[in-house]
């Protein structure tokens, strides 16, 4: 009864029917979203466990965060706090045990300047590494096959890594420290993903804000509909969609984050602070793979979206022709309401599944076409002959 309610026209036909210009807005939404490529996600996905690793292994042999600074910029004040009430102490202007007991009373001058120049080179070194990725990659956006040098980016994060390694064999955790702060802000600087904000692989805290705000807008729509999706509008279903496919790659980098944190651990418990090796290896097998097989990986990566660029032009061709017979079955005077049994939602979401996929052929063609520019005009460069200057008289 309720599918021939659905197709007879109830209260909300409307809706469910997009206009054209509901139909537009609906695909200048998808369009705003561009998702990243699935090797993207990926490797986003490995460098944020190759993260945590180096996180906790650095946590549990120096007792020191690496891998983001929010807490050294707040030690920093800290300890400035620190020092001002030691200073004045010092030159009997007040009492140290005047203030409250705190960290800032009972650490001596000397502890303070020592917490003080920890905090200070993990933020500079962090920065640095962040400073060296600027260096080599000028592009704030992953391009495969590009020449940037992604690969020496990743090797240099190996390597980086193994120096810290040999610093805790010489029992030197401040330089140990440093050398982990440089190879996190040069990952961090390199693994970066649009999606409306950009997303960063060694620390959590932006992720985890989009988690919860996606969430909360999709909560939201959801709520003014009564939680049924098909009294959703065809835009309030686009931008849905789009939430949903940021909420699942937010989750993946989240959830990686996590898990290398638990390897870290579980690496640290056997083999102590050599579980920078494995992070190490990891990166450094991608710089490996990335700096020797790039041509042939970019081949394997081109044939695979020209595969799945001809399945889904099918698939179009299929729903257009389907829209075709029943626009032709309507002009006939069949009655395609009581043909159909009343699924005038399932065509609605048929209609929305083309526009999604229209919109993946778009984005997949204007990969395809930034890429074919950026060869001929890396062609055009090698292949220009040198300036000849002629004298007119």
């Amino acid at each position: 009864a309720g599918g021939g309610s659905s197709g007879a026209g109830g209260p909300d036909d409307g809706e469910l029917r997009p206009s054209h210009s509901q139909a537009e807005v609906a695909n200048k939404v998808r369009a705003s979203f561009n998702a990243p490529a699935q090797w993207m996600i990926l490797a986003g996905m490995v460098l944020a466990a190759c993260a945590g690793i180096v996180n906790v292994a650095m946590l549990l042999e120096c007792g020191a965060v690496v891998s983001h600074v929010t807490g050294h910029a707040t030690a920093l004040g800290l300890r400035m706090e620190g020092l001002r009430i030691h200073h004045f102490a010092g030159g009997n202007m007040t009492e140290v045990y005047d203030h409250t007991e705190s960290t800032l009373t009972s650490d001596s001058l000397n502890g303070h300047m020592s917490a003080m120049q920890e905090a200070g080179d993990v933020l500079v070194f962090f920065i640095f590494g962040a400073f060296l990725c600027g260096l080599i990659i000028p592009k704030n956006a992953l391009f495969f096959g590009g020449k940037s040098f992604y690969g020496i980016a990743l090797l240099g994060n190996s390597v980086l890594l193994l120096a810290a390694v040999l610093a805790v064999a010489a029992r030197n955790e401040a330089l140990a420290e440093a050398f982990t702060a440089c190879a996190s802000g040069l990952q961090n600087a390199m693994c970066t993903m649009h999606l409306g904000a950009v997303v960063r692989t060694t620390h959590v805290t932006g992720t985890s804000t989009d988690i919860g705000s996606t969430l909360g807008r999709i909560t939201m729509i959801m709520l003014r509909r009564g939680c049924r999706r098909r009294r959703l509008t065809h835009v309030e279903q686009a931008e849905v969609e789009v939430d949903f496919t940021k909420l699942k790659i937010l989750s993946a980098i989240l959830g990686s984050f996590i898990f290398g944190c638990f390897l870290g651990a579980f690496s640290y418990s056997h083999i102590g602070m050599y579980t920078l090796c494995v992070s190490a290896s990891l990166t450094g097998f991608m710089g490996i793979l990335y700096t020797c097989f790039r041509s042939n990986l970019k081949r394997a990566l081109k044939k695979a979206m020209v595969q799945k660029l001809a399945e889904e032009m099918h698939e179009v061709r299929d729903m257009m022709q389907h829209a075709k017979t029943v626009a032709a079955e309507k002009s006939a005077g069949v009655d395609v309401s009581v043909s159909s049994n009343g699924d005038d939602g399932d065509d609605d979401e048929e209609f929305g599944h083309m526009l999604s996929i229209l919109h993946d052929l778009q984005e997949q063609v204007h990969d395809f076409v930034e890429t074919a520019s950026q060869h001929s005009r890396s062609t055009a460069l090698s292949d220009r002959p040198n300036p000849v200057h002629v004298q007119v008289v």
